[in-house]
């Protein structure tokens, strides 16, 4: 049974991730140039991007793991919002690229528990104050889309060195916070492994493959719709407003996904995920015009927003008691680890290969497919 945790547990939650995202969103947009400007080759620059990609993967289930198994969540994401920071700081100490490798890895490896054990906190802390996990995850999306609009103007009048600094100093407050974190209460009720028995569930497998899908496309998108706007003509501003577009329209979706649930469930709510991502990239494959392109982004709210929330909803709804964070570490190394490595390999050789239109076009067949393959968990899953 899950005791009510005080109103003031999901002004925290929320608190956490509004921090969390303003911070990454003055990180994530800019650390790519940040190498460019130092002089790194455009190989190195790929290396250093896709090494938190490659340790997320690899680690994140095990820290999910761990946080369950040893009721550690509280200490190490403390740890983690730290050590993280500490990482970050030392990388605009050097400009060479071989000494960057350890501390691009050092970051990774830190970096890798923090959005399980908040999605967890989270969706304990809806669950028990019968709020939504979108109605807190929306901070996220708040402080990103803050951080995404002012760093670029304070880049200019203090130089590119200043993201660094700007992100340690809200991932050092968040440490702080940190020794506030609500206690958590779901405990595991069986044996580990009959719990991973429970869990690898054919259905859970069938979503799961799903979700990889989808986060091909995502991946894929990531790391060439900059790309693709440059090529139809979008300058610079109109590229990062298309971003910024991109995170604003997933707000309203958050703050109402409660309702969709309610109506829905969270199985609905990626039916339509999936059906209008392969609508998004299909219209990309024919658009030629800047302004047509950033209306088609505000389709992102009805996609990834939807998606966010109906799979960390889905993935919490069958986690067996006990293993909240491991369920959203393997939801993550399949989203942001997995999808997305493959996303960007399969994005390169169509881009070299054949044509921006034709990622776009094999990108919404994939989502297609993702579709009609999660239709078939009510053959295994009940609800």
């Amino acid at each position: 049974s899950i005791t009510r945790k005080p109103a003031g547990s999901s002004v925290y939650a929320g608190g956490m991730y509004f921090g969390y995202y303003l911070a990454l969103g003055s990180l994530l947009p800019f650390i790519s140039l940040y190498y460019e400007r130092i002089g790194l080759t455009g190989v190195q620059i790929g290396v250093l991007t896709a090494l938190p990609v490659l340790i997320l993967s690899s680690t994140t289930l095990l820290w999910g793991a761990i946080a369950d198994k040893f009721r550690l969540h509280k200490k190490i994401l403390s740890a983690a919002l730290l050590l993280t920071p500490l990482a970050v700081l030392i990388v605009p100490q050097t400009i060479e690229f071989l000494p960057l490798i350890p501390v691009i890895l050092a970051y990774a490896i830190s970096t890798s528990p923090i959005v399980p054990l908040m999605d967890s906190m989270a969706l304990e802390i809806a669950e028990a104050n019968r709020t939504s996990y979108g109605q807190l995850r929306v901070w996220g999306s708040i402080g990103w889309t803050l951080s995404t609009l002012l760093i670029g103007s304070l880049i200019e009048q203090a130089g590119i060195r200043i993201f660094f600094y700007t992100y340690a100093g809200i991932m050092g407050a968040l440490f702080l916070l940190s020794f506030f974190q609500p206690a958590r209460t779901h405990q595991q009720t069986v044996s580990g492994n009959q719990n991973f028995r429970r869990f690898f569930r054919l259905d859970i497998i069938i979503f799961l493959l799903s979700v990889y899908l989808i986060s091909i496309t995502n991946g894929a998108l990531y790391g060439f719709f900059s790309i693709y706007m440059d090529g139809i003509g979008a300058n610079e501003s109109v590229i990062g407003l298309s971003w910024s577009l991109s995170s604003l329209s997933e707000i309203p979706v958050l703050i109402f996904s409660a309702l969709a649930i309610r109506r829905i469930g969270s199985t609905g709510l990626l039916k339509i995920s999936f059906i209008i991502y392969s609508l998004r990239w299909f219209l990309f494959a024919f658009i030629n015009q800047p302004g047509l392109a950033l209306l088609v982004q505000l389709l992102h709210g009805m996609t990834f927003g939807t998606f966010l929330v109906g799979s960390v909803t889905y993935m919490n709804e069958r986690a067996p008691e006990g293993m909240g964070t491991t369920a959203q570490a393997v939801l993550n190394t399949v989203t942001f680890g997995l999808g997305a490595i493959t996303g960007s390999l399969l994005g390169g050789y169509l881009v070299d290969n054949f044509s921006m239109s034709s990622l776009f076009l094999v990108l919404s067949g994939i989502a297609g497919s993702a579709f009609f393959l999660f239709r078939l968990v009510p053959k295994f899953y009940r609800e």
